[in-house]
């Protein structure tokens, strides 16, 4: 994982503790609006640099599979330590479950284009 893959990684759990303990000590620590603002700086690095590099497809869909397998399990420990999620991003919500379908479906695309290059 490249460094700011590493930070985005951190970022997405750190909103995700907020938002599933919004009175955790350290929440003060970090103001949340920087927080935000850093995520986005990464991610629209992100977007540049993989357009200017252009990573291959074996590298795109690890990534996919990465950072939906990592939020879904971040999800489930935050549920199990009894946390609730106070904006809906939760296991009993349908906004979940329609974001989890689309990237399931994007993911099943990029293998599909991942075996066809292959061929």
């Amino acid at each position: 994982m490249r460094p700011f893959e590493i930070m985005l990684v951190l970022c997405i759990t750190v909103l995700l503790v907020y938002d599933y303990f919004p009175g955790i000590p350290f929440a003060e620590a970090v103001p949340l609006n920087l927080l935000i603002l850093v995520m986005l700086a990464l991610f629209i690095l992100a977007v540049y640099r993989n357009r200017k590099q252009n990573p291959g497809q074996r590298n795109i869909f690890r990534s996919q599979v990465f950072f939906l397998v990592y939020i879904v399990a971040v999800m489930a420990l935050l549920t199990f330590l009894d946390g609730e999620s106070r904006v809906g991003i939760a296991f009993d919500k349908g906004i979940f479950w329609a974001a989890f379908a689309v990237a399931i479906m994007e993911i099943s695309l990029q293998w599909r284009r991942m075996r066809q290059a292959q061929e």
